[in-house]
């Protein structure tokens, strides 16, 4: 009984492992707090360095694991497609419901210069939305979502959702609920997939149809 007791409480205790995929997290969402994460400009950069680069170093060279282990994987091809399909069904329809039938679409905001330019929209979308995407789902997703879930279990999931919804914190309620639920979605797509890559192209789908919905009520005010 005693032995077992000591076991436990050493179970217990963090390993290097998880004491550095928790100080590479905490230090990348410090930084954030300060310069707060956009789409534009310098804050672009920063998302690739803090979200990318960052926890790949410290898994390649501090954890010494391949980045496989950390969602950047094929995984399982047949199921990630199809929770990614379903989720991404999903809040398309919650987004045609916010913005279209409920008072908040005022709430949702979005880059006044793509909104007439389908040039400038096609390259954001693809050249700045598509890998902060990406950079995020590696990030919360794989980095600290499948990083800590031995040791956590699911519980990593709504950790990783609350860490990524952090960084919205000043954003309206509706914009902070919204990320949270998708930040939870995408957590389910990784945990079910053990891929970061479907859950990027779900939320970069959901993403892209969100601005095209506020885009045409913008017009439709306008006209």
């Amino acid at each position: 009984m005693a032995l077992k007791f000591i076991e436990i409480k050493s179970n217990r205790k963090f390993t290097r492992r998880e004491l550095l995929i928790g100080f590479t997290a905490l230090l990348a969402v410090l930084v954030s707090f300060i310069f707060p994460q956009t789409a534009f400009g310098e804050t672009f950069w920063l998302s690739f360095f803090l979200f990318a680069v960052f926890p790949a170093l410290a898994a390649g060279y501090l954890l010494k694991e391949p980045l496989q282990n950390f969602g950047l994987t094929l995984g399982k091809p047949r199921i990630g497609i199809i929770f990614s399909i379903t989720i991404t069904l999903a809040f398309v329809l919650l987004n045609y419901f916010v913005v279209f039938h409920s008072k908040y679409a005022g709430q949702l905001a979005i880059s006044p210069f793509i909104i007439n330019s389908f040039s400038a929209f096609l390259a954001f979308e693809i050249f700045i939305a598509l890998p902060l995407h990406f950079f995020w789902e590696f990030f919360f997703r794989g980095f600290v979502q499948l990083g800590f879930e031995k040791r956590m279990g699911i519980y990593s999931l709504p950790l990783a959702a609350v860490l990524q919804t952090l960084l919205f914190f000043r954003s309206s309620w509706i914009i902070i609920g919204l990320i949270f639920l998708s930040s939870a979605a995408a957590g389910l797509i990784a945990r079910q997939s053990r891929s970061v890559l479907y859950s990027t192209l779900s939320m970069w789908i959901i993403s892209v149809s969100l601005d095209i919905m506020i885009i045409r009520i913008i017009r439709q005010m306008a006209a």
